[in-house]
Parts: structure tokens; sequence; C-alpha cells
């Protein structure tokens, strides 16, 4: 049986970067999170678009910004590990 020697570097939890880059990071998170959370701000029937509710098609739309937001914060969070 073989062991691995880590590093206390590579155990760190520290997130390189500025503060306001984290904060972005938070906020490009969040975002999405608190739309899904809303029910509210969507619940409603009209108007339809192509015949679709507004329910669906808001919900449909947002996964597809969610996914944006996401791959946005991990952009973000790649370049400040790099200690760019």
């Amino acid at each position: 049986m073989s062991t691995v020697e880590v590093s206390a570097d590579e155990l760190s939890l520290e997130t390189k970067g500025t503060t306001g880059q984290k904060v972005a990071v938070a906020v490009l998170l969040l975002i999405p999170m608190l739309v899904f959370a809303i029910t509210p701000i969507y619940n409603f029937k009209g108007p339809e678009l192509f015949g679709i509710t507004f329910f669906y098609w808001f919900l449909t739309f947002w996964l597809f910004v969610s996914a944006a937001f996401f791959v946005g914060a991990a952009l973000l969070l790649n370049k400040m590990e790099r200690g760019r």
C-alpha cells in the first residue's frame, strides 16, 4: 500500500483573489438561486409565448441564463486560482 503526500498548500481552503472578485462570484451564484426561490415573480399564466404559459417559458429562459452565470463564476474562480 502506498502513501500519498499532500502539502499544506494543496489542503488550503483560502482562495487567491481580491475581495471584489470573491463578491462577484458570490453575486453570480446568488442571482439565479434567488430568482428560482422567489416563486411569486413568475407564478402567472400570461403572457404566453408561442402558446406556452409564462411560468414555463420564464423558467426555461432562466435555466440558460443561470448556466451563463455559473460559467462566469467558474471562469472567475479559475482566474483567481491562477493568481492573476
